[in-house]
Formats: structure tokens, C-alpha cells, sequence
């Protein structure tokens, strides 16, 4: 009678290491087409991109019953980017990003990743010119009194990232709409999904702020500056990202040093052919602003409009796109990486 072979102690862990490797790898390769695919018919249907939206978020808040935050990045990590996430000895800046998740925990990131309470830290910082006339914080839009709004505004949540509402005109908005999709939004918990400590037991709010965009429905130039320990080392200005009022996730991305020379490398997106950036005016006083509301944390990456010369606050996003993003080459992720100081005894809380 022959046996089928049945590896054994060292031998089964590794055979059943590889076998989990293949499905993971086979299941990366399905969950990015289905993702892609998912974007696209979603990209036309607002209501039932909400609703899928709300759905992932509460599958996340279920998982997080059973997987503890390490076990949970390491597993996103590997189906987003397709690689081993090293938190023991992190040396690209995607995997510091992780670390900085579970390891960074300084109270001031609450207040800093709340979108009202934020523009209290930025007046503190001397800065109170650079932000965008606002109203709130509300509970509910039935608290919003519309009336003392301008003509064209946007509704926020003030807790996460693209919980965001447009109206361009208000005599044509929808009171009841907004009450029913911010509802919805308010019971989400963003911590869950990306398990980014900074959002954590964060109050959900509604806010609202005028709107930026011009007539053509484009938001103004978006600098975004890189800042380790207090120093912009990067800056990534964004191009084409928000067509027709709507966030985009296909458009340009140019990368520049704080002199404003081109970085021959990429960030998730790529360059727009025979186009540069012309170097803006204010460009050292944003600089001195990035540098200032930086400066006591490890890493931040400071948004900065520029509105025909006039300097607006964006936000300030201590995880740049979760970690997630591809950046090529790798020997740039690594000088990010080491721009990005892990000094143990001083992050750790």
C-alpha cells in the first residue's frame, strides 16, 4: 500500500507556510482585479458606493473581534502591496508607517486627526490666517442653519478620510439626503479599517467649510509636504485629482525636494507627460508653516492649498495613505524610510 508523503515537524511548518503563501499570493492577485473592477462601477453610482463603503467598515469592526491590530496589518500589508511586513527591524518607509500605527501613541494625534478640532492646534501654532472660514461642530445637519452658509460649502465629517459631501449651490440642496447619508457615516469606526491608532476613539461630527473650487470644479494646486522630525525632506504636489467636484484615483503626482527640484521616482501615480510645476511664489512661506506644524511629531505630512497665492490649511495625515502605496524605486522607499527616525524610547508612549 502506498502512503501519500506527509512532511513532519520543521518540514510540515514550512510546507504549510508555503501553502498559505500561494493562497494569500493567489488571493492578492483576485482581491486587486476585484477591487479595481468594484471602483469602476462604483464610480458611477454614489449611493452604491456609500453603501459598500459602510458595509467594508463594518466587516473591519467584526475582524477586529478576532485579529489583534499586528496580526491585521500584516496581512493588509501583504495583500496591498504584496510583500512581508518587517515591524521588528522596519527599514522601508511603508513599513515604519505600520510601526508608527501601533507604536506612536501621542494624544495630541486625537486632536491633530479631528478636522474641527485641529484649527485650534493651527492657531496655536500662530497660523489662524490659513484656515478655511468653517461652521460647527454639529451633532446632526438638522443642526446646520443653512442659511448663514455661503453659496457653495462642503459638509464634512470630522472624524476619518473622504466622508465628504459638495454642494455648489445651496438652494438645491437636499436637507434629508444629508441627514441620511451622515447618519450612516457617524456610526462608522475609521480606526477599524486601518487599525491607524490616531483615529481611535475619535467622536464622529459634522462640520461645514467653504468651497475652494473654481469654476471649472477643480480644487486649487495641493502641496504636500513630507516632514520628519520637523523638516520637510518631500514635497508631492497632486494633479487632476478632483474632476467635475468628484475625488478621482487616476491623476498625476509630481515629486520635488524643499528646492523644488524634481525626485526622479514616483508615489503610487505617475508624472503628467511634458509638464512641470512651476515653482510657486510663496513657496518658502508654506515651507516655514510645514516646518512649524510638524515640529513635534516624528512624521507628519502637511496639506497646503494654494489659492492664486493665498495659503490654505488642508490637513495634517500622520499615515500617508495608510502605507499602501507603491513607491518605485525601492531605494527611495528606503531613503524614506531612513528620513523617518524610529527612536524607541522617545516614541513609545
Amino acid at each position: 500500500m502506498i502512503r501519500p508523503f506527509l512532511p513532519n515537524g520543521a518540514c510540515a511548518m514550512t510546507f504549510i507556510r508555503l501553502i498559505v503563501f500561494r493562497v494569500m499570493l493567489i488571493f492578492r492577485k483576485t482581491n486587486f482585479m476585484i477591487r479595481k473592477k468594484i471602483k469602476k462601477v462604483l464610480s458611477v453610482n454614489d449611493d452604491l458606493y456609500n453603501k459598500v463603503r459602510c458595509l467594508g467598515f463594518s466587516f473591519s469592526s467584526f475582524l477586529s473581534l478576532f485579529i489583534t491590530d499586528k496580526k491585521y496589518l500584516k496581512i493588509q500589508y501583504f495583500l496591498r502591496l504584496g510583500k512581508k511586513l518587517n515591524l521588528d527591524q522596519p527599514v522601508l518607509f511603508n513599513e515604519k508607517i505600520q510601526w508608527y500605527k501601533l507604536n506612536y501613541k501621542n494624544p495630541l494625534l486625537h486632536q491633530c486627526v479631528d478636522k474641527w478640532e485641529v484649527r485650534s492646534y493651527i492657531e496655536s501654532k500662530g497660523y489662524g490666517d490659513i484656515l478655511i472660514p468653517a461652521y460647527g461642530p454639529f451633532e446632526s445637519i438638522y443642526e446646520i442653519d443653512i442659511n448663514k452658509l455661503p453659496d457653495s460649502f462642503i459638509v464634512k465629517l470630522t472624524n476619518g478620510s473622504g466622508f465628504n459631501e459638495i454642494c455648489f449651490e445651496k438652494n438645491k440642496v437636499s436637507i434629508e439626503y444629508l441627514e441620511n447619508k451622515f447618519k450612516k457615516w457617524k456610526k462608522i469606526n475609521f480606526y477599524h479599517s486601518r487599525r491607524e491608532w490616531a483615529y481611535k476613539d475619535v467622536k464622529n461630527r459634522i462640520m461645514c467649510e467653504h468651497l475652494l473650487c473654481d469654476k471649472t470644479l477643480s480644487l486649487p494646486p495641493d502641496l504636500r509636504f513630507f516632514c520628519f522630525d520637523g523638516v520637510p525632506k518631500l514635497i508631492a504636489i497632486d494633479l487632476e485629482s478632483v474632476k467635475e467636484g468628484r475625488k478621482t484615483s487616476n491623476y498625476y503626482r509630481h515629486l520635488f525636494t524643499p528646492e523644488w527640484k524634481p525626485i526622479d521616482a514616483l508615489i503610487q501615480y505617475p508624472n503628467k507627460d511634458n509638464y512641470l510645476p512651476d515653482k510657486p511664489d510663496n513657496l518658502k512661506r508654506m515651507l516655514k508653516i510645514a516646518q512649524t506644524l510638524s515640529e513635534d511629531f516624528p512624521f507628519v505630512r502637511v496639506d497646503l492649498y494654494n489659492d492664486k497665492g493665498r495659503i490654505y490649511f488642508g490637513e495634517l495625515t500622520f499615515y500617508h495613505a495608510s502605507g499602501y502605496q507603491n513607491i518605485t524605486p525601492e531605494s527611495f522607499e528606503i531613503e524614506m524610510g531612513n528620513w523617518f527616525n524610529l527612536d524607541y524610547k522617545s516614541i513609545i508612549k
